[in-house]
């Protein structure tokens, strides 16, 4: 993969990270009732655009922290502007208009309907976990793609840790690309909340690559990952296994947290990433639930796998409407919410409604 790269420009955050001021952001006290977009100075998406993030009120005694998802790009055949796989800048998203899923507090089902939530909204191109600037294209052609991704979060996670400082329920999770923003970001937020009752979900981002993808590499993912998650060969990390590993670091680290994961069998958009990545899409769901099963080995792991093709749950009304097997999804995640003891549940005939 790094051969399709001209030139890589590593931009090691810490500096970044400390010029994104905290100092002229809102505090919660001073936000409306509703829905807030707070704009944070220094932040730039992948193009250079502004970044902000989004908080919607609730109950400040129970926290959810949602990294939005919107694709991501590795190269110049998905990174240039007429082939663009990824949301450049942030709109309003899974908190405007005529809110659907978890997002839906007017639902008498949605478990969640009363929580705080804090959106990590994405437009940096590399899952919320780049700290790189990476330019892509031909010699007459280059352009950079800035991916900040972590910088952005961890400024979006400084503020919800001072203006949310003491919840008594607490919600990590993502949708998609968010999916790996909220397992590689879980561990910094639970040690700031030591002893809450959390719970740690990846909607429909299982991280199937194939072996030879260095998209993580590039986006020069490691250099904020955990520190009991040691980089491979100098420093790269190994993609294809980066997610069991994100997953198994995190949950024995943290025991007492429950960690899950929703995707459907065949989803054609992580398919259709696995083929951008130079892999067999038929070779995508057999290698999804090899991951899965890997996880299933955490004491504190579970996973809902779902018929079809469709992509994400949180977002969309399939988080009242999805059964497999006799379980709706929507109850199977209220008990995770509650903390009740639930089990892994996975479609037989994936295919059709089971």
């Amino acid at each position: 993969m790094k051969k399709l790269l001209t030139f890589v420009m590593i931009l090691l955050l810490c500096g970044a990270i400390g010029a994104l001021a905290q100092d002229d952001l809102p505090t919660r006290a001073e936000l409306t009732d509703g829905v807030n977009y707070i704009p944070v100075a220094g932040a730039v998406c992948a193009r250079g655009t502004p970044y902000q993030f989004a908080v919607r009120t609730g109950d400040p005694d129970k926290l959810m922290i949602y990294f939005q998802g919107g694709g991501a790009c590795w190269s110049d055949r998905t990174c240039r502007v007429e082939d663009s796989r990824f949301d450049d800048s942030t709109d309003t998203g899974e908190l405007s208009g005529a809110a659907v899923g978890a997002f839906d507090r007017d639902n008498p089902d949605n478990p969640i309907a009363d929580y705080s939530v804090v959106v990590v909204m994405y437009c940096t191109a590399d899952v919320h976990v780049g700290a790189a600037d990476v330019r892509y294209g031909a010699a007459d052609t280059r352009y950079t793609i800035n991916h900040h991704g972590a910088a952005n979060a961890i400024a979006v996670l400084d503020w919800t840790f001072a203006n949310y400082p003491n919840p008594d329920h607490l919600i990590i999770t993502g949708s998609s690309a968010g999916a790996y923003g909220a397992i590689y970001h879980a561990p910094r937020i639970l040690s700031q909340y030591p002893g809450v009752p959390a719970l740690v979900f990846g909607d429909a981002g299982i991280g199937v690559t194939p072996e030879a993808w260095q998209g993580v590499d590039n986006w020069n993912g490691g250099a904020n990952q955990p520190d009991a998650m040691p980089p491979t060969v100098e420093g790269a990390v190994n993609d294809f296994t980066y997610s069991d590993d994100l997953y198994a670091t995190a949950s024995a680290s943290f025991p007492d947290v429950i960690f899950a994961e929703y995707t459907s069998a065949a989803d054609s958009n992580q398919v259709g990433n696995y083929f951008l990545q130079f892999g067999v899409p038929g070779q995508w769901a057999p290698n999804a639930r090899a991951h899965l099963e890997t996880r299933s080995a955490l004491a504190n792991f579970r996973y809902y796998l779902a018929w079809g093709d469709t992509h994400t749950i949180l977002p969309t009304d399939l988080f009242y409407t999805m059964q497999v097997n006799g379980v709706r999804f929507v109850d199977w995640f209220a008990a995770l919410v509650a903390g009740e003891p639930v089990e892994t549940v996975a479609c037989q005939a994936c295919e059709s409604e089971s």
